[in-house]
C-alpha cells in the first residue's frame, strides 16, 4: 500500500507526464511554421510558468511540501522534538532542489523543441529526442521519492540524537529487494542512538544503505514492531 512518501512521489511524476505529453502535442503546429517563425514563437514562450501552472507541476510541489512537513510529526512523538531551525533548513533544501529541477527540466525541453523545429524531425523524432535527453517520469518518481525518505531519515536521526535514551529500529520492508546491509541493521532490534552508531551502521541512518533505500530509523514503543526482527535473524 503506498505510503504518504510514494503518493507524493507519484502526484510529482504524474505532473511531469502532463507536461511532456503537452509539449509532445503541440509540436506538430509549431513544425509546420517556417523556421523564423517557430523560433520567433518559442523564444517568447515560457516554458517554466507552464510548467509550474498549466502543467500542475507548483501544485505537486505544494504536495511535496506539505509531506516534508508530515513526515517532522514523527508518531508518537519522542519526548524532545529536533530543532525547528535544522528541519526548517533540510526542508528547504529539498524543496529547492525540486525547484531548480523544474527550472532544467523546462530549459532543456525548449532547446530540443528548437532544435528538432529547425531539423523539420518528425513528431515521433522529437517524442525520441525528449525520452534520450531529459528525464522520465520514472526517474522522476525516483528522484523525488529518495528526496523524501532522504528527509524523513535525517528527521528521525536528529530526534534520535535528540533523545539518546530513546530506543529505536531500523523500519521498512523486508523481502527479496531488501539490501544485506538493510537486513542486518532490522536483525539488531531495538537500539539507541549510541548503540546505533557503535553498531558499525551509523553511516547509513540518514543516507540509507543505498540509493532508493526504503528504510529509515523509527522510535520503538511497541514489541509488534519487532517482528520483522526474528524474520531477518532467519534470513
Amino acid at each position: 500500500m503506498p505510503d504518504l512518501t510514494d503518493k507524493a512521489a507519484q502526484a510529482y511524476s504524474t505532473a511531469y507526464q502532463s507536461a511532456i505529453e503537452d509539449v509532445i502535442s503541440r509540436y506538430p503546429a509549431l513544425a509546420k511554421l517556417p523556421n523564423e517563425r517557430a523560433a520567433e514563437l518559442l523564444r517568447d514562450i515560457d516554458f517554466e510558468n507552464l510548467f509550474r501552472t498549466n502543467y500542475g507541476m507548483d501544485k505537486a510541489l505544494e504536495g511535496l511540501a506539505v509531506s516534508f512537513a508530515k513526515e517532522i510529526v514523527v508518531t508518537p512523538a519522542p519526548p524532545i522534538l529536533p530543532s525547528t531551525e535544522t528541519l526548517s533548513a533540510v526542508l528547504q533544501f529539498e524543496i529547492d532542489a525540486a525547484n531548480t529541477q523544474i527550472t532544467q527540466s523546462a530549459a532543456e525541453i525548449k532547446k530540443i523543441m528548437m532544435r528538432s523545429v529547425l531539423g523539420r524531425q518528425s513528431e515521433a523524432e522529437f517524442a525520441a529526442a525528449l525520452n534520450t535527453n531529459t528525464l522520465r517520469p520514472d526517474q522522476v518518481n525516483s528522484y523525488v521519492n529518495q528526496n523524501l525518505r532522504s528527509f524523513h531519515r535525517t528527521v528521525e536521526s536528529q530526534a534520535a540524537q535528540a533523545n539518546p535514551e530513546a530506543l529505536y529500529i531500523w523500519d521498512g520492508p523486508l523481502d527479496n529487494v531488501t539490501s544485506d546491509e538493510c537486513v542486518a541493521m532490522i536483525t539488531l532490534g531495538a537500539l539507541n542512538e549510541a548503540e546505533w552508531q557503535a553498531s558499525g551502521y551509523g553511516q547509513y541512518l540518514e543516507s540509507g544503505t543505498h540509493y532508493g533505500c526504503r528504510h529509515t530509523l523509527q522510535m520503538f514503543v511497541q514489541p509488534s514492531q519487532l517482528e520483522n526482527t526474528k524474520d531477518a535473524r532467519e534470513v
